[in-house]
């Protein structure tokens, strides 16, 4: 790819790139720094050594809180240097492990510490970070669920802001997704994930069973909904970037749409179009009876307006909106309005 269509990567995510963490200063010169698409990687992780680098300096004067933000804004560069990367598997799973070794040094830093949890899965363990309120017994928790090639350590905002509320968290890895990925492939039957998440948080005395919440980001914005109508254990669910189907996913941007060919183990886009039929709530909606957020852009180019307009329409219990028409995916520009609602929604009814 030319430096043109870099530029427009580089552009076109802007919003979510701030919103997740990036320094504007470093986004600047990444984007100078990257001659062609081919470089994307080597560049966000040349950058993201440089922060790992500080974070080191930091942690041998003692100085912790900054050695986590060092460390972690090193994870969230990594991850961008592999995110939907797919044109060097070398390269991109390099980028991955260096994104996970680093957070995991982030991790007990971090006030409050993330402590690394391991939760069984058929024959595997889905990796995840859970975090308890200071002070706080039998917290209510918020699960933290990303979508294609997003993962618990991108959700690092909204872990903060719900922290920053007394909330606990669980972010993790679910098939096809983040280390998972690398054990096993996205499945239809996703959703079993979270239900192995809900027994793990069930066993945990710090957590309060009736408290539990989740909150979907992109293909997460169908999950979530779905765990919310299935599971009564839900009881209060995010739809960020609402996900009633995903029936158009032949026309989605083509970086998009070829990660979830790769995810999905699918061979062409036809395939994969067929794989992700998994993904409808039509029958299911219905069933929400907990309350709901739905937070979605009329100029989403992935999950369309509809999505987010007949999940509102079908679900049966309260429900609540963050829509804007010209607003992208997830709403990225708007973050400073959809996170901190997204934890006050978790406040009110957790």
């Amino acid at each position: 790819m030319s430096k043109e269509v870099v530029d427009q990567l580089l552009t076109h995510g802007i919003h979510r790139f701030l919103a997740d963490g990036v320094h504007y200063r470093d986004l600047v010169d990444i984007q100078a720094a990257t001659a062609d698409w081919s470089q994307w990687c080597r560049v966000w992780s040349e950058f993201a050594a440089a922060a790992e680098e500080r974070g080191d300096a930091a942690l041998r004067q003692s100085h912790t809180r900054t050695a986590a933000a060092e460390f972690g804004r090193a994870a969230l560069y990594f991850h961008y240097a592999q995110n939907l990367y797919y044109d060097d598997l070398k390269v991109k799973r390099k980028a991955h492990d260096r994104k996970v070794s680093v957070f995991k040094r982030a991790a007990p830093l971090f006030d409050p510490p993330l402590e690394r949890v391991g939760i069984p899965f058929e024959k595997i363990s889905l990796p995840a970070y859970l975090r308890l309120p200071s002070g706080r017994a039998q917290a209510p928790c918020v699960i933290l669920l990303g979508g294609l090639d997003t993962t618990k350590e991108d959700y690092m905002v909204v872990n903060n802001l719900c922290a920053e509320r007394g909330l606990a968290t669980l972010a993790f890895d679910g098939p096809g997704q983040g280390e998972v990925l690398y054990e096993m492939l996205w499945r239809p039957d996703f959703g079993r994930a979270i239900y192995a998440v809900l027994d793990y948080l069930e066993r945990r005395p710090e957590i309060d069973r009736s408290r539990i919440g989740i909150i979907g980001r992109s293909t997460g914005g169908f999950y979530a909904p779905q765990a919310a109508a299935t599971d009564a254990r839900i009881k209060a669910a995010v739809a960020w970037g609402a996900m009633y189907h995903l029936r158009n996913l032949a026309s989605v941007p083509a970086v998009t749409r070829d990660g979830f060919v790769f995810v999905s183990g699918s061979k062409s886009v036809e395939e994969a179009v067929r794989f992700f039929e998994c993904i409808n709530l039509e029958g299911v909606a219905s069933r929400i009876r907990c309350p709901l957020l739905v937070v979605h852009g009329g100029l989403d180019t992935i999950t369309p307006l509809e999505n987010a307009t007949r999940l509102v329409q079908e679900a049966a219990g309260p429900v609540e909106t963050l829509i804007w028409e010209d607003s992208g995916h997830c709403c990225h520009d708007r973050s400073h309005i959809v996170r901190p609602a997204m934890a006050d929604f978790m406040v009110r009814h957790l």
